[in-house]
C-alpha cells in the first residue's frame, strides 16, 4: 500500500521544494508583495498565496513531468526574483515600488512592449531548439549530430551565463563600492570616469 503512494509523495516533494523556492524569493524581495507581478497574489496576501500552491502541488504528483516541470519552472522564477534583490532592499520595497512607478511614467508604452517582447523571444530560442532536438534526434541524418552532441551545448552555456553573469555583476559592484567610498572621502566630490571603475 505505501510502495503505491510513493511515487505521489515523491512527485508532491519535488513540486513542493520549487513552489517553495520561489514563494520565499519572493518574500526576501517583496515581503508586502508591492513588487509582486501577479495581481491575484498581490489581493490575496500571503496565506493566499500559500493556499494556491496546494492544487499545483496536488496535480504535479500524479506524473514525474508536470513535478519536475513545476520545480525547474519555480527555480527560474526564483533565480529572477533574487536577481538584483540586494537593490531592493538596500533602498527599500516602497521606495523602489515608487522608482518603477516613475520609470514606467517616462518610458513610451512600445519602448517597454519591444523590451519584453525581446526577452521572451531569447528566453524561448533555446528552449525550442533543445525541445526539437530532444524529438527529432534521431531523424539526423548525420551520425555525429545526436541528442547529446546538440543538446549538451546549450545546457552548459545556460549554466555558463549563471556563472559568468554572477562573477560580472560582483566585480563590477565591488568596483562602485570602492568608487563609493573615495566619493565619499573626498566630499561627494566625484568624477565617473571610466578609469574610475578599473
Amino acid at each position: 500500500m505505501f510502495q503505491e503512494w510513493t511515487p505521489l509523495m515523491v512527485n508532491a516533494f519535488i513540486a513542493g521544494v520549487g513552489r517553495a523556492l520561489d514563494l520565499l524569493s519572493t518574500w526576501y524581495v517583496s515581503p508586502k508583495l508591492r513588487l509582486e507581478t501577479s495581481r491575484v497574489i498581490g489581493r490575496l496576501g500571503w496565506k493566499g498565496a500559500v493556499v494556491l500552491q496546494l492544487p499545483v502541488v496536488a496535480l504535479a504528483s500524479f506524473h514525474v513531468f508536470v513535478a519536475l516541470f513545476v520545480l525547474f519552472f519555480s527555480l527560474f522564477l526564483a533565480a529572477g526574483n533574487v536577481q538584483g534583490a540586494w537593490f531592493v532592499r538596500g533602498i527599500g520595497e516602497e521606495n523602489y515600488f515608487r522608482l518603477m512607478v516613475e520609470a514606467v511614467r517616462k518610458a513610451k508604452w512600445r519602448e517597454i512592449v519591444a523590451s519584453e517582447a525581446a526577452h521572451l523571444v531569447l528566453h524561448v530560442a533555446p528552449a525550442a531548439a533543445l525541445t526539437w532536438i530532444t524529438l527529432s534526434a534521431s531523424s539526423f541524418q548525420f551520425s555525429s549530430w545526436d541528442t547529446y552532441t546538440l543538446a549538451l551545448p546549450i545546457l552548459l552555456a545556460l549554466a555558463f551565463y549563471g556563472f559568468l553573469g554572477t562573477f560580472r555583476m560582483l566585480t563590477y559592484l565591488h568596483r562602485l563600492k570602492k568608487a563609493a567610498i573615495v566619493m565619499k572621502k573626498g566630499g561627494g566630490n566625484f568624477k565617473q570616469t571610466p578609469s574610475s571603475f578599473d
